[in-house]
C-alpha cells in the first residue's frame, strides 16, 4: 500500500468532494474527486441522534439539503431520507443529483480506495468525550495503522480526545491565523494571509516535522507560490482545475 508520505507533493486534497461539480460530502462527489486525480478527500463529521458518524459539513441540514433540523437531533434512518442537493459553492443544478443522501463514516471508509487518503474534520462536540474518541479511533483503526488518515478541526480538545486514544493518530490543527507555525501535531491547516506574511512558514513548520496544508479552496492562483514554498497539499473544491493547474506548472517547468 502506497503512504501518503511517499507520494510526490503537493497531494491535492478535495475540499468536501469535487463540490464545484456535485453536492459536498456525498458519493457523487467524492467519487468525482477520484476521477479527476485528487489524492485524500476531506470530508466533515457529525454523530446522529443514535451515536452513528455521518458526513457532513454544517451542524443542520436546510443550507445544502432538503430537510430541516439538526443532525444530531435526528437518526440515521431519518437522516437517510434526507436528499443533499447542494454546496456551498456548486455549478450544477439540483435536479441533476436527485437522490445523493449523507453518508455514513463506515460507507465512506468502505467506497474510498486503501491508497486514497481522508481527511476526517472533527466538528461532532461530543467527539471531546473518551466513548466518542474511542469510537472513532475503533472505525478508523486500519487506516491508522495504514498511515492514511489526518484527523483535523478547529477545536483542539477534539484532536487530543482523539490522541488520547491513539497517540500514534495523525493530528492537524486548523483555522491558524499566526504567522508563525506552532501545533504539537502532525499537521496544520492555516490561513493563506499568514503563509503571506511569512515566507519562512512552510520551512519553519518543516522543521517541527509539521505538515502543511493552506486553507485555500480555490488555490489557482497561489499555486506557484505554494510550490515554492514547498507546502504538502492544497485544498480544493475543483480537484480536477487544481490537477490540471499543477501539470501546467510542471509542463512549464520542464520546459524552462
Amino acid at each position: 500500500m502506497t503512504h501518503l508520505l511517499d507520494l510526490p507533493r503537493p497531494l491535492v486534497m478535495a475540499h468536501r468532494g469535487d463540490a464545484v461539480h456535485a453536492p459536498e460530502n456525498t458519493f457523487a462527489s467524492f467519487r468525482r474527486a477520484l476521477q479527476a486525480g485528487a489524492n485524500i478527500l476531506e470530508t466533515d463529521l457529525w454523530f446522529t441522534q443514535d451515536e452513528v458518524l455521518v458526513c457532513h459539513h454544517d451542524r443542520t441540514l436546510e443550507r445544502v439539503t432538503d430537510g430541516t433540523g439538526a443532525i444530531p437531533e435526528r437518526t440515521l434512518a431519518e437522516l437517510k431520507q434526507v436528499r443533499v442537493v447542494r454546496s456551498y459553492c456548486g455549478q450544477f443544478s439540483e435536479t441533476d443529483y436527485p437522490d445523493e443522501r449523507i453518508p455514513t463514516l463506515q460507507e465512506l471508509l468502505a467506497f474510498v480506495p486503501e491508497d486514497v487518503g481522508l481527511a476526517l474534520e472533527l466538528k461532532d462536540p461530543r467527539l471531546s468525550e473518551p466513548g466518542a474518541a474511542r469510537q472513532l479511533i475503533e472505525t478508523i483503526r486500519p487506516r491508522i495503522e495504514a498511515r492514511t488518515v489526518l484527523l483535523l478541526s478547529f477545536h483542539v480538545d477534539l484532536l487530543r480526545a482523539a490522541r488520547r486514544c491513539a497517540p500514534d493518530v495523525w493530528i492537524g490543527k486548523i483555522g491558524l491565523f499566526s504567522p508563525i507555525p506552532i501545533f504539537g501535531g502532525n499537521g496544520i491547516g492555516t490561513t493563506w494571509p499568514a503563509i503571506k506574511w511569512n515566507p519562512l512558514y512552510v520551512f519553519i513548520a518543516h522543521l517541527q516535522r509539521l505538515w502543511v496544508c493552506p486553507l485555500d479552496p480555490t488555490p489557482e492562483e497561489r499555486l506557484g507560490r505554494y510550490l515554492r514554498m514547498g507546502v504538502d497539499a492544497v485544498l480544493t473544491d475543483d480537484p480536477g482545475r487544481t490537477q490540471r493547474a499543477l501539470a501546467a506548472l510542471s509542463a512549464g517547468r520542464g520546459g524552462g
